[in-house]
């Protein structure tokens, strides 16, 4: 009797280990592949397009030319900088959630009673 029992939890514990391995490589083999290959092939692209687009805005700036001339012009040097300037102002607190100095703290857990 005991070679039958022997027999029967060692067939239990191969059962056991062929379903924990069939379904590790059903989720293993199901996912991965698709989601990351998909991913790459967008990454790539979108890569690309950017570069291209990169590209073509370093022409244009590469082909810009600026005419100096106006800086010479008698109307140019006429103008002149009236901005105010700006006095600093008083930040606040640093934390403006934080309760104030002095005030009553408040109660928590309880309703307020009138």
């Amino acid at each position: 009797m005991k070679k039958a029992s022997s027999l029967k939890s060692t067939v239990i514990v191969i059962v056991v280990i062929a379903i924990v391995l069939i379904a590790y490589f059903y989720y293993k083999g199901k996912s991965a592949p698709s989601a990351s290959s998909s991913l790459l092939t967008q990454t790539s692209t979108d890569s690309s397009q950017v570069g291209t687009q990169v590209l073509g805005l370093l022409n244009q700036i590469q082909s810009l030319r600026i005419d100096s001339t106006l800086f010479a012009d008698p109307g140019y040097q006429t103008l002149r900088d009236y901005s105010v300037e700006i006095p600093p102002e008083n930040v606040g607190r640093d934390n403006p959630f934080a309760p104030l100095p002095g005030a009553p703290a408040p109660q928590t857990g309880s309703s307020p009673t009138h």
